[in-house]
């Protein structure tokens, strides 16, 4: 059968992600140029074939602190557990204190969980006070169900804590415990876990060290649980990673511990 041209406009929809403003405003961008190229190519018509209706989610109004509120409550705690985690631990070793533990009876898995629950328990003060911020100065709120939000919370304090603790092992010196955290803790979480630009945006050669970022997974619980809701069937894979990247960090801190306490 022969095909005629009815020479009808036509509509289509685009419907972008917009948790990530920079990543959506892209997407939009580049739709547009494919849709004017191919009006182009069909004769340059003055009213377009095809003209694009363009939907947003979940920041229909590209407010720019509904997306940095998130990462401002991701690199909250990622700075202050685990500076407090390592400054409690390098004390220890600076002021030769730590010597009192290893004579004593206890072992060096209770002397870690110690140190480290005290100090989960001060990232929840934090955590509640972050919470705080968010719902009132970025007026955001938990879209959906905040299971995975507080179970990859808890995940990530331990991780973070857990992380402070092997610093504060390993340096037994405050100020150089703290460059050491402030790299590993929050320059890493800032440029390499997508909290400014996307993870598929690093250079090849740097985009590795992001998997064993755990700020990587994290915030992409908390802008779920802000904006997105999907829950765990959006989210739940995110949890793993930080519950095997806290577990390797408390490895090697206990590793170390037990090394000085069989020495001493």
């Amino acid at each position: 059968m022969p095909v005629t041209r009815r020479e009808r406009s036509a509509q289509t929809q685009l419907i972008v992600d917009a948790t990530d403003t920079n990543t959506a405003l892209l997407t939009r961008g580049g739709a547009s140029q494919i849709t004017r190229a191919f009006a182009q190519q069909r004769g340059g018509a003055p009213v377009p074939l095809i003209r694009t209706a363009t939907r947003l989610w979940f920041n229909p109004g590209r407010e720019p602190r509904k997306f940095y509120g998130p990462g401002m409550f991701v690199l909250g705690l990622s700075i202050f557990p685990p500076l407090l985690a390592t400054l409690a631990m390098s004390r220890e070793g600076e002021q030769q204190t730590i010597l009192q533990v290893y004579v004593s009876g206890i072992t060096a898995h209770e002397f870690l969980v110690g140190k480290i629950i005290a100090g989960v328990l001060i990232g929840i003060a934090e955590w509640i006070l972050c919470l705080g911020v968010v719902f009132t100065l970025f007026d955001l709120g938990i879209a959906g169900d905040p299971t995975p939000f507080i179970v990859a919370t808890l995940a990530y304090l331990f991780c973070g804590v857990a992380f402070g603790t092997l610093v504060g092992v390993a340096i037994p010196s405050q100020a150089a415990a703290m460059q050491a955290v402030q790299l590993g803790g929050f320059l890493l979480a800032f440029l390499l876990s997508g909290l400014i630009f996307p993870v598929e945006n690093i250079p090849a050669g740097l985009r590795w060290i992001s998997s064993v970022v755990q700020a990587r997974y994290y915030i992409v619980v908390v802008r779920d649980a802000f904006l997105q809701g999907a829950g765990w069937a959006g989210v739940g894979s995110q949890v793993p990673p930080i519950c095997a990247i806290g577990l390797a960090f408390y490895a090697l801190a206990w590793r170390a511990t037990r090394r000085m306490q069989v020495n001493a």
